[in-house]
Order: structure tokens, then C-alpha cells, then sequence
């Protein structure tokens, strides 16, 4: 197996390599808690795309879909290390209270009222 996995590495091409670093750089945004749902399920869609094109690319697909997963794994792994060393440092915690205030809803501008106005009645008459 570590045969095949060698045989990938030196054998991917300008367009593998791009394809993977798309891969890897998708998985990353999509396992990111920081975006939004529609954001992380495209990125997780464009991750899978790639991964599918890299492995169909390759030489031997057995061997590109096992260095897929073993690209997956580095980057989990590395994801869980930071998330501990920064929940032992306690940089996730909030500090002191947090103030929740009410939201306010913006005063209309009278300068837009008359562009408002402006833009209504074209249209009415049309």
C-alpha cells in the first residue's frame, strides 16, 4: 500500500495538486464552526467534487482515495490539537459578563424618502 501512495505522489500533475489543495482547503472551511450552514455545505460539496476528481485523475483511484483519507485525518487531527491547546490556555472562555442589549431598528433618512418617492412614482407611471 505505501507502494501505491508513493506511486501517487510522484506521479500527480499540475492539475491533481490543484485539485487536492481545493480538497483540503474546502474540507477546512466546511468543518470551520465559524460559517454559516450554506457557506460549510457548499464547501463540503466542492471538497467532495474535488476528492472525486483527484481519485478519478489519478493512476490508481485505490490509492488517491487512501491518500484523501489520510489527508482528512492530518487536518482533523490537526484541528482537535489547536481546539486543546486553546481550550488549555482557556482562550475559548468569555471573560467577565456579557451585556445583551436591545437592537434598534435604524431611523429612516429623509434624504432617502424623497429618492423613494422619486422612484414610486416613475414607476406608477409606466
Amino acid at each position: 500500500m505505501l507502494e501505491g501512495l508513493a506511486s501517487t505522489l510522484t506521479e500527480m500533475g499540475f492539475a491533481q495538486l490543484g485539485l487536492l489543495f481545493l480538497a483540503v482547503c474546502a474540507y477546512s472551511i466546511a468543518i470551520n464552526g465559524s460559517f454559516g450552514a450554506s457557506a460549510r455545505s457548499g464547501a463540503a460539496s466542492t471538497a467532495f467534487v474535488s476528492g472525486v476528481a483527484f481519485s478519478t485523475l489519478a493512476a490508481s483511484w485505490m490509492s488517491a482515495v487512501v491518500f484523501l483519507a489520510l489527508v482528512v485525518l492530518v487536518v482533523a487531527l490537526f484541528a482537535a490539537s489547536s481546539w486543546l491547546v486553546a481550550a488549555a490556555l482557556g482562550l475559548g472562555a468569555e471573560r467577565g459578563t456579557v451585556a445583551v442589549g436591545e437592537e434598534r431598528v435604524p431611523a429612516p433618512v429623509p434624504a432617502l424618502q424623497g429618492v423613494r418617492g422619486f422612484a414610486a412614482a416613475l414607476l406608477r407611471s409606466h
